[in-house]
């Protein structure tokens, strides 16, 4: 019996057709890829710049704590860093005549010293007077209130409070610590065109020099300036400097109410 052989089947081949991307689809996947990174790249740099803005505000109420405390405890504000030593500049035991601004003295205060974007600079209101009752130089204590000396009230935070309400009936002077405006209600954030209010200290925590002068301080902040921004400024793009501020009646207030 003879086997017949089938002659073998070839059957077609139905593979898809194969293509290469064309330089167009390449260019819009590029392009799509950029517009993600740069979101992405964007979103963090703007996330990260908030979180810097939060530990300012966090740095600076801090301070305003310390201050409050300081002055319950001391009868006075503290005196500024002119040196930056970290420490009061103090002569015999007292704030250096003409000191009114400075960095924040972390030493004598009893806190660490910051990095650098959070160190604060830091101005007092001194007004001083032969008159004991009308003195308003904050950063010295004096005996205000006619107290006897060894007194438990005698250069206490009453004479304090005393100083702060002549600090606030004085004339207005653009030499002495100050606030300008926010650039709302209370008009430009301008220090040579615009001082705002007379203040009795105010802090300002720097962060990053968005201006490129080489310097933290952002306008219209100034090394050496008493003068600071309002501290309901907004964030803008040559600064992110963070400021906290009380007038002498806000101060004064406070002080009252958290005596015993």
């Amino acid at each position: 019996m003879t086997i017949c052989c089938f002659p073998s089947l070839h059957l077609p081949s139905w593979r898809a057709p194969q293509r290469g991307f064309s330089l167009l689809e390449v260019s819009v996947v590029l392009v799509v890829a950029g517009l993600m990174s740069w979101a992405a790249f964007s979103g963090y740099e703007t996330v990260s710049a908030q979180q810097e803005i939060e530990r300012g505000r966090a740095e600076a109420h801090q301070l305003q704590s310390v201050i409050r405390a300081f002055a319950l405890r001391h009868g006075r504000l503290p005196c500024p860093d002119a040196a930056g030593t970290g420490y009061e500049s103090l002569t015999s035991g007292n704030c250096t005549s003409g000191t009114q601004v400075g960095w924040f003295p972390y030493a004598s205060a009893g806190l660490p010293i910051p990095s650098d974007p959070l160190r604060a600079r830091y101005s007092v209101f001194r007004s001083a007077n032969v008159d004991v009752t009308r003195d308003a130089d904050l950063a010295v204590a004096l005996e205000r209130s006619g107290d006897a000396e060894g007194a438990d009230t005698f250069r206490d935070v009453t004479d304090l409070i005393v100083a702060l309400n002549s600090a606030s009936r004085m004339t207005f002077a653009s030499s002495r610590t100050h606030i300008t405006g926010d650039g709302g209600a209370s008009g430009n954030i301008d220090c040579a065109t615009n001082a705002f209010m007379a203040v009795a200290y105010w802090v300002v925590v720097p962060l990053q020099d968005r201006d490129n002068d080489d310097s933290r301080l952002d306008p219209p902040h100034a090394l050496n300036s008493v003068c600071a921004a309002s501290p309901s400024a907004p964030r803008r793009r040559l600064s992110d400097d963070v400021v906290m501020a009380e007038s002498p009646i806000q101060l004064a207030g406070w002080l009252r109410s958290s005596l015993p």
